[in-house]
């Protein structure tokens, strides 16, 4: 597979009339994650063997393996901004920061209990992945240490800010059944589900205008303002 990043514009109330590629990834690359925008650059997450279903193989295995990328709004020159992170899922930058707030996906195989993260992400950080998965805490020793440490197998996927609180979805809830949305102060706390019901397992998470957007893999978006 060839994997690019798209700028479409020319909205004509139909269809876009414009395309333009910012980014195409070199060989053997395995796919891209979130976008986020900040301090007039696209940040994106890269994907985890998509196309040789690696879980923790070392990070020359593939092309910006456990990397967060920026690059031009226009295209152009592509840069690492961070690095040792498994699954960088979703990114969401608060109000005047260039340094997001990024859901990270555990390690899934070959390891007992690695949980899942929030990470908030500087310009040269590495977080150590895969010799560090937060198991083991003389193998982190040296890295950046995680925002928020969630049980395994949390999967927390989407992110939303609303004022000083972060909303953020998972995939399986806490029954390990359907999809959840919680919150939590930006300045870090306790973590509050705000939304329960779904029937199937929640994914996309957006904000407009105070309220939350929600997709769940029925192919169904909820708006909830809380």
């Amino acid at each position: 597979p060839v994997f690019q990043i798209l700028a479409w514009s020319g909205w004509n109330g139909t269809k876009f009339t414009k395309k333009k590629v910012l980014f195409t990834a070199p060989k053997g690359f395995d796919g891209f994650n979130g976008l986020g925008f900040a301090d007039g650059k696209l940040y994106v997450g890269v994907d985890l063997g998509l196309t040789d279903h690696n879980d923790h193989g070392p990070a020359s295995l593939t092309p910006y393996l456990y990397d967060i990328l920026t690059l031009p709004l226009k295209g152009g020159h592509v840069s690492v901004f961070a690095s040792g992170m498994r699954q960088p899922w979703q990114m969401v930058f608060p109000k005047g920061s260039a340094s997001p707030l990024v859901s990270d996906l555990g390690q899934d195989k070959g390891a007992k209990n690695p949980p899942d993260f929030i990470l908030r992400v500087k310009k040269g950080d590495d977080f150590g992945f895969p010799k560090c998965n937060q198991t083991v805490a003389s193998a982190c020793k040296g890295f950046a240490t995680p925002f928020k440490v969630f049980p395994p197998h949390s999967d927390i996927m989407g992110l939303a800010i609303i004022g000083k609180t972060l909303y953020m979805t998972s995939f399986l809830g806490t029954t390990g059944k359907a999809g959840e949305v919680f919150s939590m102060p930006l300045s870090g706390g306790k973590v509050t589900p705000v939304v329960t019901g779904f029937v199937a397992p929640t994914v996309g998470l957006g904000e407009h205008a105070g309220s939350l957007y929600v997709g769940e893999l029925t192919g169904q978006v909820f708006k909830v303002t809380p």
